[in-house]
């Protein structure tokens, strides 16, 4: 079992265009999520793993397993907790089928059969190739290709950052090849742009109108975060041309000053002048 105690690392992997192939933003281990938010005791877990390990040998049934107990075995194999009791035991069943290796069968490259390339949401079983770099060299901006990897997973998650306008997937890994194999139901997290840089194709939902309607849900989200930026934007623009408007009026100030005095010197000597007329020494 893997140690306990310390932080879930999710691999936030590069995937870039031949172009920067040896300069990427993403790096391996560079984002960490905590997975299990719960505390536990680590005994404690092991002992309620080993009891859902006895009944998936045994071919039990798991819905007498209370959820403290899969999400124990959850923790142990530091897969993701979240979800009802019915969600984490189907998550146990899934990564016992595949713990050895054998998701390719379950999930074959020949189910891909849809070019999904720009268009990927959650709940798309999606399958990739992408670039893998080295430790990303935060000083030098740069991170060394190492190979390339094809990772066939499920899409569980998917953000939209407004400040760079960037979708971020979570994809719980089902079966890989290539450069850094990953284990079962692992959580990949990856950046859209660099997702779209390649050919992404996915397996046909049971119902492609219920996908219609995800995919309606994300681009709204998409177009209301664009929206605020560009709101904001505006705001920032308005707010720096207010102030250059307030400079010009400060510096303008002391000249209408100065003519006005200028103005007053000339009435005095022309009011001093006719008194001199008026009065002839």
């Amino acid at each position: 079992m893997p140690e306990r105690g310390s932080k879930r690392r999710v691999i936030y992997l590069s995937s870039s265009s031949e172009e920067d192939e040896e300069e990427s933003d993403d790096e391996e281990g560079e984002w960490e999520e905590e997975f299990d938010n719960e505390c536990s005791d680590n005994d404690c877990d092991e002992l309620l793993s080993q009891r859902v390990i006895r009944f998936l040998k045994e071919n039990k049934n798991l819905d007498s397993l209370t959820l403290h107990d899969c999400k124990a075995y959850l923790r142990e194999n530091r897969l993701r907790i979240a979800g009802t009791k019915a969600v984490c035991i189907q998550r146990v069943l899934e990564h016992w089928r595949m713990k050895d290796g054998n998701g390719e069968a379950h999930y074959p490259r020949s189910s891909f059969v849809v070019n999904c390339t720009g268009d990927v949401c959650r709940g798309d079983t999606v399958l990739f190739t992408q670039k893998v770099y080295a430790k990303f060299d935060k000083v030098t901006r740069r991170g060394g290709l190492i190979g390339k990897r094809t990772v066939a997973g499920r899409v569980v998650k998917e953000s939209y950052g407004a400040s760079k306008q960037q979708h971020t997937f979570t994809v719980e890994v089902l079966w890989s090849r290539g450069v850094r194999k990953l284990p079962p139901l692992y959580p990949l997290l990856v950046k859209g742009r660099n997702l779209y840089k390649l050919r992404t194709f996915r397996r046909l939902w049971n119902d492609e109108a219920e996908r219609v309607q995800v995919l309606a849900e994300k681009h709204k989200r998409g177009a209301a975060a664009r929206g605020v930026r560009a709101l904001q934007k505006r705001k920032r623009k308005l707010v720096q041309m207010g102030g250059s408007g307030k400079n010009q009026g400060h510096v303008q100030l002391p000249r209408q000053a100065s003519n006005s005095n200028g103005s007053r010197k000339s009435m005095r000597s022309r009011d001093k002048n006719n008194a001199v007329r008026r009065h002839p020494a």
